[in-house]
């Protein structure tokens, strides 16, 4: 993000909500009286909402302004070894969106370093979170680590709290189906194709973004045209290969279709593509912007021995997502 904030509006009948985001804490006004919560927020999970909703109830009961301090890149990024392997549910521009629509007024985005990473747990209490950000409340997940060594927690803050002026919310755990509602699990669910599922624990449909650029047109061959998505960020955790009903949002519609995330082993082997059939559409759209929002997965990727075999299962697919469209309709 460039600049020093973006501002983000939405209308709800006839009120209008502002998201300030603010790339240094520096720039954050003084003087505010705040409810604070720090963290990843990777998804902003149904876990992650429970914490919004009580950052938001305070604010409301106690004439505050709610702040999420949360980091970019990601903390494994910047201090693990292996961080190559991670990919995320959320990019920084995704995250906050998700904050916005949760109704948070402002949020600071903080450059994570390994130097960062070194400031002490009171250290970061008193400079950022009370001294900078004005904390009278502060709310955590149940498992938060800050900090040098990751050594302050829920009761280091309780510690520090009559000392620096603020009360402490710690919030439980959400479980399903007796597991911990995490973003770990959900990464996993999604590369399991479990793509329901994750979208239960995310409370939305996950989704990819990313620009319309050209292919092979070897599904316009078969009859089916597609789209080839270019995902913005690299980042960005794609879900495993295989066939999935996707809704597409291009500018300000919406559209149904179908999405092959693949090798094309029927054909010559060609590098991961991910390429969407969309319904009922048939505009020129390379170098867009698009979004695709996974619903459901249909089937696993596979080879056949002549593409007209794959034609027909690409009609029998499209049949298949019909389907299942109609039925949500009723």
């Amino acid at each position: 993000m460039q600049g020093k904030y973006l501002l983000f509006l939405f209308k709800i009948s006839f009120f209008v909500f502002i998201l300030t985001v603010y790339n240094n804490i520096k720039d954050f006004p003084e003087g505010l009286a705040t409810v604070v919560s720090v963290g990843t927020f990777d998804g902003v999970h149904k876990g992650h909402q429970a914490i919004l909703r009580q950052m938001t109830d305070i604010a409301k009961k106690n004439n505050l302004v709610s702040v999420v301090l949360t980091f970019d890149p990601h903390p494994r990024y910047a201090l693990e070894k292996d961080h190559e392997k991670l990919r995320l549910l959320s990019t920084t521009e995704e995250k906050i969106a998700q904050l916005k629509n949760s109704g948070i007024d402002h949020t600071i985005v903080i450059n994570f370093t390994p130097e960062f990473a070194k400031i002490p747990y009171e250290d970061f209490i008193k400079n950022y979170l009370v001294d900078s950000l004005g904390a009278k409340y502060i709310v955590i997940g149940f498992d938060h680590r800050f900090g040098e060594n990751r050594s302050g927690n829920h009761q280091a803050l309780i510690e520090l709290s009559a000392k620096y002026g603020y009360q402490v919310f710690e919030v439980k755990a959400l479980f399903d189906n007796n597991s911990e509602i995490s973003s770990t699990k959900i990464r996993n669910l999604i590369r399991d194709r479990q793509i329901e599922q994750a979208n239960v624990l995310l409370n939305y449909n996950y989704t990819l973004g990313g620009t319309v650029v050209k292919g092979t047109q070897t599904g316009k061959k078969l009859g089916f045209p597609t789209v080839n998505l270019s995902v913005d960020d690299p980042s960005k955790l794609i879900p495993a290969t295989g066939v999935y009903y996707v809704r597409i949002g291009i500018g300000n519609e919406m559209y149904d279709g179908m999405c092959n995330i693949g090798f094309k082993p029927t054909f010559e082997k060609q590098p991961l593509t991910i390429e969407t059939h969309i319904f009922k559409f048939n505009k020129d759209i390379y170098g867009e912007n698009i979004r695709l929002y996974f619903i459901s997965f249909i089937r696993n990727e596979q080879k056949f021995e002549s593409a007209n075999l794959l034609k027909a299962q690409l009609e029998q697919d499209k049949q298949n997502i019909i389907k299942k469209i109609n039925e949500q309709r009723l």
